[in-house]
């Protein structure tokens, strides 16, 4: 009887883990069609830290409306899922001391690595990107052995009722959840409308409803394959005997069929509707280890990243602190950390007491503008 048990719950188990990985395939196979169509209709790289913070700054010079409306966009069906069934994404409580250090890592690390799973894994290595390949192997690997290490220690992990705020706050973020998820909604049609009445072209037009369905692709790869789940993030980035392999297969598959669609994109002179296709950054700089190290180091701590962060806003009880602490993360970056890595010209003065050669004057010009008694030539030296 007992052995018969102990087989009954091996298959079941084995079961559970083949229905996971074939959701996960399917989850990463919806991601790769929503960032794989965003390229060829439009040249954008579906980059979520990039949107995320472009929506926390408000800055309309990074395409806000697009931005907000893939947002949007991403959160209708997970919503929908959430209400429906729990298969995918369940209400699940976490610390939030990780959530505080985790989303302050991950905004940190993201904006100074400038990107995420989604810019530098789904989007990155599909272009051969070696600044996205060196970042992802990096990112990965910290956010597993982070995970791991807190996660067999016992820190900052805990089961459900140890992190619980009660049913009072459990039922008062049910109703919340709504609300937020109606002003939401609400916003995306109002923007939706402004923004058509004052489209001029046919395109501008199509680009309120496909950033809408664009984002509503992603975020069903992200409920279905689980990662708007952090506990089973952390069954991936914790190697014990439970650990759980699946997300891995989010990546295969998404990186996979980009790495197809990608190369067939990039062979055409221009994205179909607008726009251009970006180029890579080929140098590598201490950002491209800083920022993935840090990112990693959060995403191990937390268990979500800027894209599920978001959403997680929305239909997590604990989700507000993860991306409050995302924001601050992101702005702390842009105002004390990014200036540090910021290159500054070596400028000749005016005051030097040595006459400047030909070489060194034309050098100067190259980062300053000439002033009047340049111009005339005055201070031009005669000779080299």
């Amino acid at each position: 009887m007992c052995i018969r048990d102990r087989y009954q719950r091996r298959v079941h188990g084995m079961t559970e883990l083949l229905a996971s990985i074939l959701w996960a395939l399917l989850g990463g196979a919806f991601i790769a069609a929503s960032s794989s169509l965003n390229l060829f209709l439009n040249g954008r790289i579906t980059g979520m830290s990039s949107i995320f913070y472009t929506l926390i700054t408000f800055d309309k010079k990074e395409g806000l409306i697009w931005k907000f409306l893939f947002m949007c966009g991403m959160l209708i069906p997970v919503f929908v899922i959430l209400q429906t069934t729990q298969t995918f994404i369940k209400p699940t409580y976490y610390s939030p001391i990780g959530f505080i250090v985790g989303g302050f890592l991950v905004g940190i690390g993201t904006k100074v690595g400038n990107g995420c799973t989604s810019g530098h894994a789904v989007c990155g290595i599909p272009r051969l990107a070696k600044r996205s390949i060196v970042a992802t192997m990096l990112f990965v690997c910290l956010g597993v052995g982070v995970g791991s290490l807190l996660g067999n220690l016992g820190w900052l992990r805990g089961e459900f009722k140890e992190y619980y705020w009660g049913q009072s706050y459990a039922d008062t973020f049910k109703i919340l959840s709504y609300i937020l998820s109606g002003i939401a909604f609400l916003a995306c049609i109002i923007v939706s409308i402004i923004t058509y009445t004052g489209s001029k072209t046919s395109t501008e037009v199509g680009d309120i409803f496909l950033s809408i369905f664009l984002g509503s692709l992603f975020g069903i790869g992200l409920a279905v394959s689980g990662m708007c789940n952090p506990y089973k993030i952390m069954g991936f980035l914790c190697l014990n005997n439970n650990w759980d392999p699946s997300l891995i297969f989010v990546m295969i598959s998404a990186i996979g069929i980009n790495l197809v669609t990608f190369h067939l994109i990039l062979k055409r002179e221009k994205p179909l509707l607008q726009g251009k296709f970006p180029t890579i950054k080929k140098e590598f700089d201490p950002q491209v280890i800083i920022g993935p190290t840090i990112f990693g180091i959060g995403w191990g701590i937390s268990g979500l990243c800027p894209g599920p962060g978001m959403l997680g806003f929305f239909i997590l009880p604990q989700g507000f602190v993860f991306v409050i602490s995302l924001a601050i993360g992101n702005i702390t970056a842009t105002k004390l950390i990014l200036p540090m890595f910021a290159s500054k010209p070596n400028q000749q003065t005016a005051s030097t007491k040595e006459p400047l050669t030909k070489a060194q004057y034309q050098d100067c010009l190259l980062y300053t503008s000439p002033s009047p008694r340049d111009q005339r030539g005055s201070r031009m030296p005669s000779s080299a």
